[in-house]
């Protein structure tokens, strides 16, 4: 106990506060203190919880390999797709989309490539085999959820 009224004297603080490093210090104390205070009586898986920051993948080529599944609605449609990406740079899947009651569904093929943007965004550029092209910009959730940050929807990672 003595130790830490020497840590309150008022001398003690105005020298911390004098420098950046001190600040800093006092910063940890206090946050220490706090801390100590709000989970004395929690479980020590609470504890570690509090201070664990949640973990994101980084964006790589490896990443984007699986199954991915999206799910829109648009003014009066719906629909959804799912895309297996291979390791070859090669997608399969499907498209459905369903108008007023009536349902379409084809199948796509084509090929893929990636480009990192940032650590955890990334760019798709998917080439149908019809030739029709497509580009979209990612942001990673988590392990199994994207946002597409330029047509709004978040796009889930499902088991094959």
């Amino acid at each position: 106990m003595n130790a830490m009224n020497n840590l309150l004297n008022p001398e003690i603080i105005k020298a911390a506060a004098a420098s950046p490093l001190g600040i800093l210090s006092l910063m940890c104390l206090i946050v220490g203190v706090v801390s100590l205070g709000l989970f004395r009586n929690s479980p020590v898986w609470a504890k570690l919880l509090v201070f664990v920051q949640p973990w994101t993948p980084e964006a790589s080529r490896e990443f984007v390999i699986g199954r991915w599944e999206v799910e829109q609605k648009i003014i009066g449609t719906e629909g959804g797709s799912y895309v297996d990406y291979g390791e070859d740079g090669k997608f399969t899947g499907r498209q459905e989309a369903f108008v007023n009651g009536q349902g379409e569904r084809r199948q796509v093929n084509g090929s893929w490539s990636y480009a990192k943007t940032a650590k955890d965004q990334f760019r798709l550029d998917l080439t149908f085999d019809n030739g029709q092209q497509w580009k979209g910009t990612f942001r990673i959730l988590d392990h199994d959820h994207i946002h597409n940050l330029d047509e709004n929807y978040v796009a889930i990672r499902v088991s094959r």
